[in-house]
């Protein structure tokens, strides 16, 4: 299935609705700030959460973003900067991701099988930012990655005292 979001997959600072193929709404995401981790939460259309990503800094001064899916851990991401170069590491699923990462065009794959793409459709649908996990059964655990690895690009905010 193909998502589309009206805006990039998350903004700190904003609430917004996931829509697939059908122009429906599918999913909700919104960002919870608080006192020791900040938490992007995924509702499905009828409002009941599927899933979270907890966010919060390391004592090595790097942040890690790990993913639940009903409330149980899947996987991690986790943003390394070192003399100048941005790597991201992805443990969930023993998926692995390639692409431009910042430039929101990547692939994850699991061994050889492709799990899911992120990118841009400028033809088909234009301004619209696309997740097609149409190559996995794994769309929730899929969508849940795409947004630690957006929420690890973004200016992630001060946590609430």
């Amino acid at each position: 299935m193909k998502l589309y979001f009206e805006q990039r997959p998350f903004s700190w600072e904003d609430m917004y609705t996931i829509y697939d193929e059908t122009d429906q709404r599918a999913y909700q995401v919104k960002a919870e700030p608080d006192k020791k981790c900040n938490w992007i939460i995924l509702e499905n259309r009828n409002g009941m959460e599927i899933g979270r990503v907890k966010c919060w800094k390391n004592l090595f001064g790097t942040w890690k973003f790990q993913i639940l899916q009903d409330e149980t851990p899947i996987g991690t991401v986790e943003k390394i900067r070192a003399h100048g170069i941005t790597r991201y590491i992805l443990n969930c699923n023993r998926w692995r991701v390639y692409g431009n990462i910042l430039g929101f065009e990547y692939d994850v794959f699991d061994g050889k099988y492709l799990v899911m793409h992120a990118g841009n459709e400028d033809n088909a649908y234009p301004g619209k930012y696309v997740i097609d996990t149409s190559y996995s059964n794994n769309e929730q655990a899929a969508l849940l990655v795409a947004l630690a690895m957006e929420a690890a690009n973004s200016t992630l905010p001060s946590r609430k005292k």
